[in-house]
């Protein structure tokens, strides 16, 4: 009788350890915060363009300061027409577990007579996921025209 209950007890202590975890094991990625310097780095993911997704498109992130980031789309085209480089610079603010990243500059359209038009860059990441809409505006017979972009790191 002893005996059996030894092992019975035995089998209890080594089913609590088997249930045990060590803090070394835990996630820490919770408990930082987001920095822009999680942002950095190339996406790639689904351009949307007037009901037309182009698929693997990559979009890469750069650092200007700790609250800035340049996002840049090369070699872009648009319905046969070579748009080229967009390239814009854009604040990043803290919006809970993802930073909002919103910007304006210019592009400038070769096939359109090197017309330069505005660009806003609007969305948000969090660091494995990107979300933005780039707008670009003014276009000449289109008018505005927007990118809806999703992508991961």
């Amino acid at each position: 009788m002893k005996k059996s209950i030894f092992y019975y007890l035995f089998a209890v202590v080594c089913t609590v350890c088997l249930f045990t975890a060590c803090s070394d094991d835990d996630d820490d990625d919770n408990n930082k915060a987001l920095t822009v310097d999680n942002i950095v780095g190339t996406y790639t993911g689904t351009l949307d363009v007037m009901e037309t997704s182009i698929l693997n498109t990559p979009i890469s992130v750069a650092k200007v300061s700790d609250s800035k980031v340049v996002i840049e789309l090369k070699d872009f085209t648009f319905d046969s027409i070579p748009v080229g480089d967009i390239a814009v610079e854009c604040t990043v603010k803290a919006n809970g577990d993802k930073l909002d990243i919103n910007g304006a500059g210019t592009v400038t359209i070769a096939a359109l007579g090197n017309a330069t038009l505005p660009v806003s860059v609007a969305g948000d990441s969090n660091g494995k996921k990107l979300d933005i809409d780039i707008t670009i505006t003014s276009i000449p017979l289109v008018g505005d025209l927007k990118v809806e972009y999703e992508g991961t790191k």
